[in-house]
């Protein structure tokens, strides 16, 4: 893979995973949140108290380019020879029970986050990893003899 493509697909992985993050836990989730802001989440309001961490909220975008280039590298090395789509649902499953599975287990396990609230983060997070996994599969197109175990 040309290192164009590469950063292609980062910029690809990362601009949906910007745009899932922001639909799922700004819209879908919002409101299962708002009990929680002011305790066990920062305030979104920079008028209320520890409004002035408001900052802290650049660290989002940060952490999906992690992800981003993380994912892409990963998948990078552990694509085969085949059909795009369904490496790409198989990864996006693995990435899913390596990354928000054990996430929100621990965070159900360590503080008081109710657990529908939790089935549904699970639930919208492995349909947020498989696009992402189908999305880069499509996108990452190794060459035959260029293949990397």
């Amino acid at each position: 893979m040309s290192t164009k493509r590469f950063i292609g697909t980062i910029v690809a992985v990362f601009f949906i995973a910007q745009v899932f993050a922001i639909v799922i836990h700004g819209f879908i989730l919002g409101a299962d949140y708002r009990p929680f802001y002011g305790t066990l989440l920062r305030p979104m309001d920079p008028a209320a108290a520890g409004g002035g961490s408001m900052w802290m909220v650049a660290f989002l975008p940060l952490a999906h380019l992690c992800m981003a280039i993380a994912f892409v590298a990963l998948f990078s090395r552990w694509v085969r020879p085949g059909p795009e789509i369904p490496q790409g649902l198989r990864f996006g499953v693995l990435a899913w029970l390596f990354g928000p599975v054990p996430m929100y287990l621990l965070w159900f396990a360590e503080q008081p986050w109710p657990l529908m609230l939790t089935i549904k983060q699970l639930v919208l997070e492995l349909f947020t990893m498989v696009v992402l996994g189908t999305v880069t599969s499509m996108l990452y197109k190794p060459a035959a003899s260029n293949h990397q175990l």
